[in-house]
């Protein structure tokens, strides 16, 4: 049986609720058969909590982005180790890393945010979902230094070159609906040279939604558009690249300490 899975979306998003139901359902009439939602805050989570009862083809990932650092106190860390200790049902840490796109004001912070997450992640043996924009040499070395769980780069957009060094660290590497553009071309030729054992696809909904459908709202049920995309850039059977993702996330999700 083969389907698709978003790696990353953000269901949560206050845009989704007052119509949940048929982002899950449209979602499903596109053989979207497992959604991975990105958590940030405490009320998101517990809210995802209660929709995974309903939906339990939704995984939850939890974590603090970095943008907003200045505002993330010791209580939002002690409560991600309570939320760890007490739901089961995260799956992943994320999406933390960095982010210097309109200010490196709170480098320092985010860096220290993002280390002591890493450390958490490496406690309860979570994988981590990275989030690195205008960053790439210190989330690199960051990860390097300190991550010791499976680690996943969402919506890469960085060098080819830095993508192989990720790969050297067992890295996965995800692509969203930016493939699809027109004049994407550093993303489509990472998106043809990642090797197919390290590649995911996501949405990363509500934002970057793929061609036929840019200008419109993201969802779930439009990866499909981002794997058949990848699909004919790399000539491979769309069937082969849903096995392929599916095992990868499956491997992804794995707890990898010794």
């Amino acid at each position: 049986m083969t389907y698709w899975i978003d790696t990353h979306c953000h269901l949560a998003d206050d845009r989704y609720k007052n119509d949940f139901d048929s982002y899950i359902q449209k979602a499903k009439e596109n053989d979207v058969a497992v959604i991975n939602v990105i958590c940030s805050s405490k009320e998101e989570l517990l809210y995802m909590i209660e929709k995974q009862k309903q939906y339990p083809n939704l995984d939850i990932s939890f974590g603090y982005y970095p943008q907003g650092v200045e505002k993330i106190t010791q209580e939002d860390l002690d409560f991600l180790v309570f939320a760890l200790d007490n739901y089961p049902q995260i799956k992943a840490i994320g999406e933390i890393g960095l982010d210097y796109y309109y200010t490196k004001e709170f480098a320092q912070k985010q860096k220290e945010l993002f280390i002591k997450q890493i450390e958490i992640a490496n406690r309860y043996n979570k994988p981590l979902i990275i989030h690195s924009r205008s960053a790439a040499k210190d989330t690199y070395d960051t990860l390097k230094q300190y991550a010791k769980t499976n680690v996943l780069m969402h919506c890469y957009s960085d060098s080819l070159e830095m993508m192989k060094e990720y790969q050297k660290l067992g890295y996965f590497i995800s692509f969203t609906g930016v493939v699809t553009f027109k004049n994407a071309n550093k993303v489509k030729t990472n998106a043809i040279n990642v090797d197919l054992d390290k590649i995911m696809i996501e949405t990363d909904s509500p934002y970057l939604t793929p061609a036929p459908f840019r200008g419109k709202e993201n969802q779930p049920a439009y990866v499909r558009f981002v794997g058949e995309y990848i699909s004919g850039l790399r000539d491979i059977e769309i069937e082969k690249l849903q096995l392929q993702l599916i095992d990868n996330y499956q491997r992804f999700m794995e707890t990898c300490n010794d």
